[in-house]
């Protein structure tokens, strides 16, 4: 029950036009295959994804067949390798602690999408993607704790692209829900 996801999966406006789509269509009658709709005519009129297109696009999207493929992955695991070029820049009395705690975390989020992502049932995927939901907000912590000590991190780059990986994975558990 893999796909790939685009940019367009994880877009919070596209949902609500789904369901505006949805609200207008009159119960009355269904359309008959290859007939155009009220809401497809006035898609096409504003330059919107009609039904049919919507329907291509994901008939067009090949199997994901490997977690590494999953631009969500990819990204967390992009997060992960920042947070490792990170912690040796950190005071040496903090190698023990903060350091190895922030690199557990950031090692956590790519890890459970990667366990969630061979995972069987919408419902299970989703928990192990909850659980990179979790181990995100502690490193998202773990950083501003950095800022607040005056580590000179990058704390703008680094809550940038945690909230980058936070939008997808929300995205990503969105979607289980509705398979």
């Amino acid at each position: 029950m893999t796909r790939d996801y685009d940019e367009r999966d994880f877009e919070p406006n596209v949902e609500k036009r789904d369901e505006e789509r949805h609200d207008e269509t009159p119960l009355a009658e269904a359309p008959r295959e290859g007939e155009e709709t009220h809401d497809d005519m006035r898609a096409r009129r504003e330059g919107e994804e009609t039904h049919d297109d919507a329907r291509a696009r994901r008939e067009r999207r090949p199997r994901i067949d490997s977690f590494e493929k999953m631009k969500v992955w990819q990204e967390a695991h992009a997060l992960a390798m920042k947070v490792f070029q990170l912690t040796p820049t950190l005071p040496g009395e903090q190698q023990a602690g903060l350091a190895q705690q922030m690199e557990e975390s950031a090692v956590a989020v790519p890890k459970n999408i990667a366990e969630g992502f061979k995972r069987r049932g919408p419902r299970n995927k989703a928990h192990f993607y909850n659980l990179a939901q979790s181990s995100l907000e502690s490193l998202r912590y773990y950083f501003i704790l950095c800022r607040d000590l005056k580590f000179g991190i990058a704390y703008d780059d680094l809550a940038a692209d945690t909230e980058k990986v936070s939008r997808m994975l929300d995205g990503l558990i969105r979607s289980m829900m509705r398979a």
